[in-house]
């Protein structure tokens, strides 16, 4: 199993680009982000259609929530990108390593532009069994206080 420094790379990844706003970010990765109508329990997904990533989300989720699930797809895009995998939020969450992941990409991302506790920063690489990805969702809402 190949160790990802998933810390490091969104420091990287933010000095790189000025900026850690996802949907910056992602425009300035030419990863184009389309709004459209998907069922209540899906909030987005990565899709790589004739080798061009793409970020979908549901056009039903407030701001505050598009944000988030953006910032998790770029971790999709950022660390899976090399494979053909569909990603998405369903109704079953699954607990698979690339949505732990995906999470605490979103989780770094996110707290550079936000006051994120210091303790969540410093316990979410211990927490990979502990949240499931709706709670992590949840946790991120709660976190960003708009």
């Amino acid at each position: 199993m190949v160790h990802k420094n998933i810390k490091l790379r969104v420091k990287n990844l933010v000095n790189k680009t000025g900026t850690a706003n996802p949907i910056e970010i992602a425009s300035m990765l030419r990863i184009p982000i389309v709004y459209t109508s998907l069922p209540d329990k899906i909030k987005g997904y990565l899709v790589r259609p004739v080798r061009r990533k793409t970020i979908v989300i549901n056009d039903s989720l407030d701001d505050r929530e598009a944000y988030i699930v953006v910032a998790h797809e770029l971790g999709h895009a950022m660390l899976h990108g090399a494979t053909n995998s569909f990603h998405a939020d369903t109704a079953s969450f699954t607990r698979s390593r690339d949505e732990y992941e995906a999470n605490l990409f979103a989780l770094y991302l996110l707290s550079y532009s936000f006051d994120i506790d210091e303790r969540l920063l410093q316990a979410a690489p211990g927490t990979r069994d502990v949240i499931p990805a709706p709670e992590a969702h949840r946790l991120l809402c709660r976190c960003l206080d708009w």
